[in-house]
């Protein structure tokens, strides 16, 4: 893991998270636990909770199918140190095979934690109370946008349309092949969420039907991207970042001590343009700082 004050100069630090005997530690987020919600919280540190898949290689091998769960574990240091809950996993696998990449949220609307964790071709809503045990809420996507590969690391948030006071929810869904440039992509979808399920806008499902998919960008290494949570209401945006690879290449770079990074960080921002929803991005401000102006 790394941290930054300004989103472009990153310090990483140790390893976060080492695998154990649940597996391997894929994709995951985290969320500032601000009231505790969790009970980690002690003598007035305030946890930060990171949830992540675990992937049991060897279980992979033997054939079995429930070989991906999720597990969770808890910093009271700001990040710098991470302890694994001891009753993990707090959601086993119901017998899918892509079953991974939990991004969690808190759901101020419904006053509750939500999850969303992808399978092959759909993704699937949890919500928590105490981010510890998980309760299905729905699932969406089955034969909505692009099903040419697996899909994977969603990620679900609210946004205002700019100019307006109107709110919708947005998901992001990265697939994996099936991009329109080849290889790795994300995709995006525009609707309504009542706290359990999340419904298609109606300009955005006629947007979709004259198109295989909404695509986030046409670049060939941005990938798995997700947004940040617990950002300031002073600032008030929507920060992205994303891979900067794909995986028709990223396991044949030829370098063993570095073989990709991370994107420049974005700002989201969902516009109404001719009946037509548009989700942008733009890099962050904070880059601005590091440009040299050529006289």
């Amino acid at each position: 893991h790394a941290i930054s004050n300004d989103l472009i100069t990153w310090e990483e630090l140790p390893i976060a998270l080492y695998p154990d005997d649940l597996g391997y530690i894929f994709s995951g987020s985290a969320v500032v636990d601000i009231n505790n919600t969790s009970g980690f919280g002690k003598d007035g540190k305030t946890p930060i909770i990171a949830m992540f898949t675990y992937h049991d290689a060897i279980a992979e091998k033997k054939g079995k199918i429930d070989y991906q769960t999720q597990g969770i574990a808890y910093s009271l240091d700001e990040g710098q140190t991470w302890t694994k809950y001891t009753n993990n996993p707090v959601l086993k696998n119901p017998g899918i095979k892509d079953f991974r990449d939990p991004k969690i949220y808190w759901d101020q609307d419904h006053n509750q934690w939500l999850m969303t964790l992808a399978t092959y071709e759909k993704t699937f809503f949890y919500s928590s109370k105490d981010l510890k045990k998980w309760d299905l809420l729905s699932d969406f996507g089955e034969f909505l946008g692009n099903h040419d590969g697996v899909w994977e690391c969603p990620d679900f948030f609210p946004i205002t349309i700019n100019g307006t006071d109107t709110k919708k929810w947005v998901l992001l869904q990265s697939i994996n092949p099936g991009h329109i440039n080849g290889g790795s992509g994300t995709q995006y979808f525009v609707g309504d969420f009542d706290g359990k399920t999340f419904k298609l806008d109606t300009i955005f499902q006629n947007q979709l039907e004259k198109k295989e998919a909404i695509w986030l960008d046409f670049g060939r290494d941005n990938y798995a991207g997700v947004t940040w949570s617990n950002i300031p209401k002073e600032d008030g945006r929507k920060l992205f970042i994303g891979w900067m690879s794909n995986w028709e290449y990223a396991q044949q770079v030829p370098t063993k001590k570095w073989r990709s990074a991370m994107t420049t960080a974005r700002t989201l921002e969902l516009e109404l343009i001719n009946n037509q929803y548009f989700l942008t991005s733009k890099p962050v401000k904070e880059l601005n700082t590091y440009l040299n102006k050529i006289s």
